[in-house]
Formats: structure tokens, C-alpha cells, sequence
């Protein structure tokens, strides 16, 4: 083989390895930007639930906060009218004693006569032998009138004696107490005081209020919307 033959073959020889090194090396090439963007596309993707996922718990506490803030400014409210409305009775319930203090005046004849009944209620209740009453000390003098008739009372109702005796040292808190003022009426006690029946104008008007509490708050507020139930005796 002549020298010019040899020369075309090593010529397409290497023409040969050049296009298949070319063709390898844009198959790396292609290879390699297919993986590049199938990574890009993953990174991308993987981001985008990141961000998302931290969008939604972002959201998240902002409608948690929304409802704690409203839930809050709700109970406020509810709390503010209920302190209004306390108020509303407390003013009531004053009202109330000191037309109860009025009629607690121990001139008046229709006093002594409820002073009466009161101490006889207290006698059937506690059932003693002996009872001592308390009254006011502006009531020493028609106290005891109105124990000694509840007594007389209490013998011709049920045929046994009872000796009630006003206490002359120990007396309930005036009207005009700043502490504690008492409107009227009375204490029964046996006298080791450990039973004891209070029948003071003050205590009788919460017990009033107490029973009468659900009426006295439609009277004053309306009916509650959110109330399905409505008691016998309501109105």
C-alpha cells in the first residue's frame, strides 16, 4: 500500500473518532441538560410547596388569631352587659330596702303587727321551748310587745308554751348601719344560738329576689332570644 492510501485511511480514521467524540460528547451534553433541568424543575417544585406550606400555616394562625380576637371581643361584651345588668338590679334591689327601711318604722302600727308575725313564723319553724329574738335597737320597745303576742299566738295554735325573750345586749345593725344597715324584722335562736331563723326584712327580700330573679330580669331586659325553655309561672 502506497503512502497516499496509508494517509486516507488514518485520514478517515481520525474523521471517524472526531464525529463519534462529537456525537458522545452532545449526547453528554444533552444528557446533562436534561438532568440540569429535571433538577431545576425538582428544586422549583420542592420550593413551591415550601412556600405554600408555609403560606398555609402563616394563614392559619392568622384566622386562629381572628377567632381568639373575636372570641374575645364576644365574651368582653358579654361580660360588660352582665356588669351593666348587675348594676341594673343592684339598683332595683336598694330601691327595693329602703321602701322596705320606709315600712320598718317602729311607729307604725302595721310594722308592729309584721314584727308579730315574723318572730310566730320563727317560732313554728324552730319548735324550741325557749327563743330569743333580736331586733333592732330603735324596735327594743315593739319587739317586745310583738314577741310577747307571738307567743300567745303560738300557744293557742298549737297548745304548748314557748317563752320567747327579746335580747336586751345584743341588737341588729340599724338602718343607717354603714356596714350592714338592717330594714327591720328579726332574729330567732335558741339560746346556746346554735339554731338559728333569719327573718329580717333583708333576708326576706333575697329570698324574693332569688325566686323571683328569672321574672324580674324579663320585666327589666326582655326575654333571651337564645331561650327555647320557658318556665310555668313566666310571663
Amino acid at each position: 500500500m502506497d503512502k497516499s492510501a496509508v494517509d486516507r485511511q488514518i485520514k478517515q480514521m481520525v474523521e471517524f473518532i472526531k464525529q463519534e467524540a462529537n456525537e458522545k460528547s452532545q449526547e453528554i451534553l444533552t444528557k446533562a441538560e436534561e438532568e440540569f433541568n429535571m433538577e431545576k424543575l425538582r428544586l422549583v417544585e420542592q420550593e413551591k410547596v415550601k412556600v405554600k406550606t408555609e403560606f398555609d400555616r402563616k394563614n392559619k394562625q392568622v384566622e386562629i388569631k381572628k377567632r381568639i380576637d373575636f372570641s374575645n371581643e364576644v365574651n368582653a361584651s358579654r361580660l360588660k352587659v352582665l356588669q351593666e345588668r348587675e348594676g341594673v338590679l343592684d339598683k332595683v334591689k336598694d330601691a327595693v330596702l329602703q321602701q322596705l327601711v320606709s315600712s320598718g318604722e317602729p311607729s307604725q302600727p302595721a310594722y308592729k303587727e309584721m314584727l308579730t308575725k315574723l318572730i310566730l313564723q320563727g317560732l313554728y319553724q324552730l319548735k324550741e321551748d325557749k327563743v330569743v329574738v333580736q331586733v333592732r335597737k330603735s324596735d327594743a320597745s315593739v319587739g317586745a310587745t310583738a314577741a310577747k303576742d307571738a307567743a300567745a299566738s303560738y300557744k293557742k295554735s298549737t297548745g304548748k308554751d314557748c317563752k320567747v325573750e327579746c335580747d336586751t345586749q345584743n341588737f341588729l345593725p340599724d338602718k343607717n348601719d354603714p356596714v350592714k344597715p338592717c330594714a327591720g324584722g328579726c332574729k330567732l335562736m335558741t339560746p346556746d344560738g346554735r339554731i338559728s331563723v333569719d327573718n329580717t326584712l333583708n333576708a326576706r327580700l333575697n329570698v324574693v329576689l332569688a325566686q323571683k330573679l328569672p321574672d324580674i330580669k324579663i320585666l327589666l331586659f326582655g326575654r333571651s332570644a337564645s331561650r327555647t325553655h320557658i318556665d310555668q309561672g313566666e310571663f
